[in-house]
């Protein structure tokens, strides 16, 4: 299989895991298992970004242009998943699977641009991206309670 044609792949059924909000179940979930959630749709978005972009490249690097995507998107992403928001998003599912495209998007506009940089600098930044996701699931708007 061609990367291109896996990058589009992996971006198909990343998107389609965004609908989760659309279900009635989803709801039950902890915001940390949520948060895990949006590492998925991350990784998703991230692959698809690395792999769409994927090509031949000799050894001189891209513009210093694609540098400011890379690192200011995941800054974005960051905040769009900020705590005060759950409220509003468990009372508005289309709401909550447009930030869940946002995530998406977000994380194939970081890859493909570092990509686009320099190859190889697509799998650093967004193994980044998702690190930060999965280490906010245990501590980023989550209470422990009094045992903390």
């Amino acid at each position: 299989m061609k990367p291109r044609a896996f990058g589009l792949g992996v971006l198909a059924v990343t998107l389609v895991a965004a609908m989760v909000p659309f279900l009635d179940r989803h709801a039950e979930l902890p915001i940390w298992q949520h948060h895990l959630l949006h590492a998925g749709l991350l990784a998703g978005g991230a692959l698809g970004g690395i792999f769409v972009t994927a090509r031949a490249r000799g050894s001189q690097g891209g513009s210093a242009f694609w540098l400011v995507p890379a690192l200011l998107a995941p800054m974005v992403a960051m905040f769009a998943m900020w705590p005060s928001a759950y409220n509003y998003f468990e009372l508005h599912p289309s709401g909550h699977v447009l930030e869940h495209l946002l995530l998406i998007a977000l994380a194939y506009i970081t890859t493909a641009s570092a990509e686009n940089y320099a190859a190889g600098l697509g799998w650093i930044v967004g193994g980044a991206m998702v690190f930060m996701a999965v280490a906010a699931a245990r501590g980023f708007g989550v209470s422990f309670g009094n045992g903390g």
